[in-house]
């Protein structure tokens, strides 16, 4: 919605500057609450889909069966975190993380 134009048209119409500017606010606040209200319901519809199970975003990456001897020749200092990323495959932020959670 163009506001100038839309603006421009009510004038035309009404031809009064005052009425123009209640109209103007009365449209705008109008806007603004079905803004709200969309954004409201969108809100309630992702805990609902939360709620039920519904998991958003990408799916994570499995830990490959090798995971562990790389593991442990990266903790000997044997592979640099880059080296045993890339015999995993994977980036090596993922390998990074991946090591962390292991050893929580």
């Amino acid at each position: 919605m163009n506001i100038v134009k839309l603006r421009q048209e009510i004038s035309q119409i009404i031809q009064d500057e005052v009425k123009t500017e209640n109209v103007m606010e009365a449209v705008l606040k109008y806007k603004k609450e079905e803004e709200e209200e969309r954004k409201e319901k969108i809100v309630n519809g992702i805990r609902a889909a939360q709620d039920k199970g519904i998991v958003f975003g990408r799916p994570r990456k499995k830990i490959p069966a090798q995971f562990e001897v790389v593991y442990e020749m990266y903790v000997s200092h044997r592979l640099s975190s880059r080296s045993a990323a890339k015999m995993l495959n994977v980036a090596q932020s993922t390998f990074l993380k991946w090591c962390s959670e292991h050893v929580n």
